[in-house]
């Protein structure tokens, strides 16, 4: 287990709830309805990036404060994004309970410019992700000073599959020489079994 094992594991963790947030039909529907559903997915895409380098990230033995850092960053970024899924989230059902309200809520709406609260809503949701993707590319960006490689799901399937063949390989050339070792003892044996047996029964004037 790498030394940075426990973080690459919390970050994934946390990606592992901002993906389902991100597949939520009601999140993607609030997201559309303020514009933004774009950013969210260009941000999926850059969190996809983030992914393939952790991959590497968990096949070496490193041990660099950079990347301590660079971990600490990424999971900062993941509570930020968290928060703001958590927001669009909660606007959903917001609106979800409004809209079931119905006629109660409707003069509550119109005393209040909704065009104006939804703007700056949206403009503050902008500048949010904006915010994030600008960080997140740095991230990704800092693979080559780091060290690190885009190695997908797929390629790191392939090379475990490929390290379990050689490895079995090795079982199977372990095997064979067991095996040839076996039959050497046992024909040994059944050699100085026989010349024992002939010299017993030489000792009893019995020739065979």
């Amino acid at each position: 287990m790498g030394p940075w094992d426990f973080y690459i594991v919390k970050f994934q963790f946390s990606m592992f709830v901002v993906f389902e947030k991100l597949a939520s039909e009601p999140l993607k529907k609030i997201a559309r309805s303020k514009g933004i559903d774009s950013e969210l997915k260009k941000l999926k895409k850059t969190l996809d990036q983030i992914q393939d380098l952790l991959n590497d990230a968990s096949q070496k033995e490193i041990n660099n404060e950079a990347i301590k850092r660079w971990l600490n960053g990424l999971q900062h970024l993941a509570y930020d994004i968290d928060d703001l899924l958590d927001d669009l989230a909660t606007e959903a059902i917001h609106r979800e309970l409004t809209r079931e309200s119905g006629a109660s809520t409707s003069m509550v709406r119109k005393l209040i410019p909704s065009c104006c609260t939804s703007f700056s809503q949206s403009n503050r949701m902008h500048a949010k992700l904006d915010d994030i993707a600008t960080k997140l590319q740095e991230l990704v960006e800092a693979k080559n000073n780091l060290g690190l490689s885009v190695i997908t799901n797929e390629k790191l399937r392939i090379e475990r599959y490929e390290t379990s063949l050689v490895g079995a390989s090795r079982i199977v050339g372990r095997e064979s020489d067991k095996k040839k070792l076996l039959e050497k003892l046992l024909g040994d044996k059944d050699e100085s079994g026989s010349q024992l047996q002939h010299r017993s029964h030489s000792w009893y004037g019995w020739s065979w």
